[in-house]
């Protein structure tokens, strides 16, 4: 075994480091265990067509390793060699800890660290973790494509050691619904972000509504994340021509891009609301990005926790979303948001309208969030999963074979 002073080898696993939270969180976090004592190889697969690349700083001490066909797609004659090339990784790293996150990425990991784990004495396995960031239980395939699933995580859930949640709904998910793992090997670590700089922002900031043209009296709501199915963005759309026909000093602003793009860009034309709905495209400057919003809308079908939420909350904006996964973990309805049921139009531009014509409950929410967003201080997060790691290994390098 590493003398007590040798630094903790871990090869943490994600599908690719796009602009989202599961690549966020694992170039935080990776960086930030550096101190802790954790020596990380971060491996990744690569950018799906029109995806962004993430732009997050690793830090000299964190080393990364491309595997192309470790992407987020299923498409066996990639993933069979990604596997093989993850074998063969652990066993030339010879990891203390294999950290997978996201499902593919998860499944591959998991099984590669199963392998090694075969040929090795009870004190030179690795600790087996896999993170649920979301999970594809359904809103993803159709009832077999998700009976599928369900069956191989149960069996990846039997090889993983510890298996960490995003929320407490996630982790009654994993644990009841769909009975992944039992409640002994599991633990909720809620996500962990850098905040200070949307907790700086003022109410006076403007971020680019000047660039946008918009007047200081226009309402602007905001969707930032993938234009993908599963964030549902149509119902916002067609939630908002409801909205503008009542507030039609109202603004719709899409940051981040996707397959759908062009399709609500039709759809916003053919609903005669086009001139009010701006696609900016992945930005960066999310302090622009959320100083130039008023409400921070999500329309999701299923989601882990969302980051858009949390640092929406940390700039002291108001959100409106849909209960879908862990989001009620995060928006508390009428305290720090609203809650509206998923693919509701109806419901989401009844809680648009209630905020666009109610400075003060905007407000009265705006400040409840930012308070609320300090439960995920990336320090936290560190803090939580180091003590994971290091029970996990003495319970592993000690437990009988």
């Amino acid at each position: 075994m590493s003398s007590p002073d040798d630094p903790v080898k871990v090869i943490r696993i994600v599908a690719r480091l796009n602009i989202g939270g599961p690549a966020r969180h694992v170039t935080m976090l990776s960086r930030d265990l550096v101190p802790a004592g954790f020596d990380t190889l971060l491996v990744h697969g690569s950018l799906a067509h029109g995806e962004a690349p993430l732009d997050c700083p690793l830090g000299e001490h964190v080393r990364t390793l491309q595997i192309p066909e470790l992407g987020r797609e299923v498409r066996l004659l990639h993933d069979m060699p990604a596997f093989v090339r993850l074998v063969r990784l652990v066993f030339a790293e010879q990891p203390d800890i294999v950290h997978t996150h996201t499902s593919k990425a998860g499944t591959l990991g998991r099984a590669a660290a199963f392998v090694y784990n075969l040929t090795r004495r009870r004190q030179r396995r690795c600790l087996v973790v896999h993170t649920f960031h979301g999970h594809v239980f359904h809103g993803y395939f159709g009832p077999f494509g998700s009976f599928a699933v369900r069956m191989a995580e149960r069996l990846l859930g039997r090889v993983t050691d510890h298996v960490i949640t995003i929320s407490p709904r996630q982790s009654d998910d994993i644990v009841n619904a769909h009975r992944i793992a039992p409640a002994s090997r599991v633990d909720v670590v809620r996500l962990g972000l850098e905040l200070d700089a949307l907790l700086a922002l003022g109410p006076g900031e403007t971020g680019l509504r000047g660039k946008l043209g918009f007047r200081p009296s226009d309402v602007v709501f905001g969707f930032v994340g993938r234009l993908v199915p599963i964030k549902d963005p149509a119902t916002l759309v067609r939630a908002f021509a409801t909205v503008i026909a009542r507030v039609p000093h109202a603004r719709l602003v899409f940051v981040g891009d996707g397959e759908l793009r062009p399709e609500l860009e039709r759809l916003a034309a053919s609903l005669g609301i086009a001139s009010a709905v701006t696609f900016l495209g992945w930005r960066s400057d999310l302090c622009g990005v959320h100083a130039t919003l008023d409400v921070l809308t999500l329309s999701s079908l299923s989601e882990g926790t969302p980051l858009a939420l949390i640092e929406a909350m940390a700039a002291g904006r108001p959100t409106i979303a849909t209960s879908a996964g862990g989001t009620p973990d995060v928006v508390a309805d009428g305290i720090t948001g609203l809650l509206v049921p998923a693919r509701d139009p109806d419901a989401l531009a009844e809680a648009m309208v209630r905020l666009a014509g109610d400075l003060a409950l905007r407000t009265r929410l705006g400040a409840a969030g930012r308070a609320r967003s300090l439960e995920y201080r990336l320090e936290r997060l560190v803090a939580e999963v180091e003590r994971v790691y290091r029970r996990g290994l003495e319970r592993k390098r000690s437990q009988p074979a």
